[in-house]
């Protein structure tokens, strides 16, 4: 990801996906559960809708048509494919709709991103900081859009840039949550070779893992649903199972 450093505002970088091994650099630092440890051939897909206030900017300026990747969910629905939705705060306000649409589907199950995409530890991939005072907000402010829009949601919690420390997850977990994380990181965050991106998943995806793609597509994700029935094909040709983080919930954490 560093060549982009360069040309792409810092705002926008942190608003992205990382790699597609486990996040070891910019202060991110895995936490909660990131995957089922079982020999069941079994994998949960999640999209982070993210929405930065730049990105919002972006959306009202007519420089973004969208930030809802709805080929996504058009795939996903097609291919009978579970997933689980990890949407900020600005994002639902920005799509109630759409959140209320995907929370009646019981293909998904929608889960907390926080509100305004903000780092809880820096550095974080160029994210903004969220301050301590605001921290109990961030999560509150979508569990109250979630609950004003959605019909139905989990309390599932995932940091933005997967970025925390033992107290950030202490916080979220006093206000009901289970902090949810990854080890198979999509790499879909600005590349735009869908092959690469598949490759990637399916190079990387064992027993219980959860992988980390993104639903906001435009110019940030551009390939994820190009890269979608590709991940899915690789997947079931190896005898993975597809289900959301509540089935593996069931299962015992993994490392």
């Amino acid at each position: 990801m560093k060549r982009h450093k360069l040309r792409i505002p810092l705002w926008i970088f942190g608003a992205l996906s990382l790699a597609s091994s486990p996040a070891t650099g910019a202060g991110a630092q895995q936490a909660g559960f990131n995957r089922a440890a079982t020999t069941q051939k079994v994998v949960a897909l999640t999209f982070d809708a993210d929405m930065t206030p730049g990105m919002l900017r972006e959306l009202k300026s007519g420089k973004v048509a969208s930030w809802y990747n709805e080929n996504v969910i058009a795939i996903l629905r097609k291919e009978r494919v579970p997933a689980t939705l990890f949407l900020t705060g600005l994002w639902i306000e920005t799509y109630p709709a759409a959140t209320r649409n995907l929370s009646g589907d019981p293909l998904f199950e929608l889960g907390n991103h926080s509100y305004s995409h903000g780092g809880f530890r820096l550095p974080c991939y160029g994210l903004s900081a969220i301050g301590k005072s605001s921290e109990t907000a961030e999560v509150q402010k979508t569990d109250a859009l979630l609950k004003k829009h959605a019909t139905a949601f989990r309390k599932y919690f995932r940091f933005p840039g997967l970025c925390s420390a033992a107290d950030n997850v202490r916080n979220v977990e006093a206000q009901g949550y289970t902090v949810i994380g990854g080890d198979v990181h999509g790499g879909d965050g600005f590349e735009r070779n869908p092959a690469r991106i598949a490759l990637g998943v399916a190079g990387h995806v064992r027993p219980g893992s959860i992988v980390v793609l993104h639903l906001h597509g435009g110019p940030n994700a551009p390939q994820t649903a190009n890269a979608l029935p590709k991940i899915i094909g690789k997947l079931r040709a190896r005898g993975y199972t597809f289900v959301k983080i509540s089935d593996l919930l069931k299962l015992r954490a993994g490392v």
